[in-house]
């Protein structure tokens, strides 16, 4: 399967869950912990997320490490 594909049925899946969250938050009787749906605001929250997690990080660098110890 493309990575590409791949990353689209995450997408579906993350939003279909985040779908069935804010339906158990809604309507006659919500859920008591207090929190609302806002779409918007979760979309941008949740597209931050994703961007910050697919940004490579830093490979340590052994040279500039502090030691700890001795062997």
């Amino acid at each position: 399967m493309p990575p590409l594909t791949l990353m689209e049925l995450a997408a579906q899946a993350v939003g279909s869950v985040y779908r069935e969250v804010a339906d158990a938050h809604c309507g006659d009787q919500p859920c008591p912990c207090g929190w609302r749906p806002r779409l918007q605001a979760d979309l941008e929250a949740l597209q931050a997320a994703l961007a910050l997690s697919a940004v490579p990080g830093s490979q340590p660098d052994l040279a500039s490490m502090a030691v700890l110890g001795r062997a």
